[in-house]
């Protein structure tokens, strides 16, 4: 042992001296407390979210959200034309489904006291043209918005579709016709679909003729702007009026917006496999082998990766053939000419000490200046205007060439 060693400690001692020297192990509230500190922004945010869920669900209420619903008080719901027509007297049935809406109009039709209007609102086109036979032969009064064809076969052949009113038509649009639910509407919005009729009001010019945006047939009334029963537009114009004479005009409604569960299937979807001929089967087998065939052939290895130093340096000529090439496979002539006369410009631009800024025709003004050439040479000889083929572009290169030499660049 030499004299620099520390003196060795027997094995019972050694092990109390590194027990003395450690640290003292913490206590349990103390490691929760540093656990706390460390999530408690984790354990905030998730009660901010959580309160936040909970007030959307209660301020939600399963409250009926869908546009024109009679129980949506949103701009885009039409509780406002619903309360309105109860408190005259008009009981409105917003059924839960087709059987619901069948019943309901059974139902008033079997009373005594009045007749059931069906107002009938299939945005998502769910019903097939059997159900709204049904609801045609159910409903001895219908008020449809916005239809399509299905619906106007069912309800109203004698009524056509014809388009949309345009974006710039002239708003808002004369009553301009002498039905009675109309009566006491002058103007209204002018939006949604137009529709072709024998009687209609709000007219539309179109190129195959007058188009109507509320047209009527028999007992069947068609609304092409769902603005006249939306509770942010109702007030507007005469709409009011409008909503309130033509929804109205029985002891019941039934409001009915049909939903995705009230389309019927027709059968089994079909398979797209199903539709193919019978030689794709065999065929994909057979390109399926050969690309795992390609793959195990080209993923061989040729032998060792051979480590190159980086960067790599490329001569400057030849990344200009090689940008050459491209432009003469992909024939574009105007891009190389353009990159020809942009090289030119930035060397007259350097020779003459004009700023980065400098534009094409300054330029060119500054050089005919500077060494007396003719302007309008210069001028045509930079802008040339199309080039038709090679043969032209190498003779305009040449000719800017011999342009840079007489101005003195060497």
């Amino acid at each position: 042992m030499t004299g620099t060693e520390p003196p060795r400690l027997p094995r019972r001692e050694a092990d109390g001296q590194r027990l003395l020297q450690a640290e003292a192990p913490e206590p349990g509230g103390a490691t929760w407390r540093r656990r706390w500190r460390a999530g408690r922004l984790w354990v905030a945010l998730a009660v901010l979210a959580g309160l936040a869920a909970l007030y959307y669900g209660l301020s939600q209420g399963g409250a009926d959200s869908r546009p024109l619903s009679p129980e949506n008080p949103a701009p885009e719901g039409a509780q406002a034309v619903a309360r309105v027509l109860q408190d005259h007297g008009v009981q409105v049935v917003q059924p839960a489904g087709f059987e619901a809406a069948l019943s309901a109009l059974r139902a008033a039709n079997d009373r005594a006291d009045g007749t059931a209007t069906l107002l009938l609102d299939d945005d998502g086109a769910y019903l097939d043209q059997d159900q709204l036979a049904e609801l045609a032969g159910a409903a001895p009064r219908a008020v449809l918005v916005t239809p399509g064809s299905r619906e106007l076969r069912a309800f109203a052949p004698g009524i056509h579709p014809a388009g949309v009113v345009p974006d710039d038509a002239a708003s808002p649009v004369d009553a301009g016709c002498p039905l009675a639910a109309v009566a006491e509407t002058r103007q209204a919005a002018a939006g949604g679909k137009m529709y072709r009729a024998e009687r209609g009001c709000f007219a539309y010019p179109t190129s195959a003729g007058t188009a109507f945006g509320y047209a009527v047939e028999g007992t069947t009334t068609v609304l092409g702007n769902p603005d006249y029963l939306a509770n942010g537009q109702v007030l507007a114009f005469d709409h009011a009026p409008l909503a309130l004479r033509t929804l109205g005009a029985t002891g019941t409604l039934v409001w009915y917006q049909p939903t995705v569960a009230d389309h019927v299937a027709t059968g089994p979807a079909a398979s797209p496999f199903e539709l193919l001929p019978d030689w794709v089967g065999p065929a994909l087998g057979w390109l399926m082998v050969v690309g795992v065939l390609a793959i195990c052939w080209r993923a061989r290895r040729d032998g060792p990766l051979v480590p190159e130093p980086l960067p790599v340096v490329v001569p400057a000529s030849e990344t200009a053939e090689g940008r050459a090439r491209l432009y003469r496979d992909a024939r574009a002539l105007e891009a190389a000419a353009a990159a020809l006369r942009s090289a030119s410009l930035g060397r007259v631009a350097a020779h003459l000490r004009l700023g980065h800024g400098t534009t094409a025709d300054a330029v060119v003004a500054t050089a005919a200046a500077e060494s007396g050439l003719p302007g309008p040479r210069l001028r045509r000889i930079y802008f040339p205007g199309r080039l038709g083929s090679e043969a032209a572009l190498v003779a305009w290169a040449r000719e800017l060439h011999t342009v840079e030499k007489e101005i003195g660049i060497p």
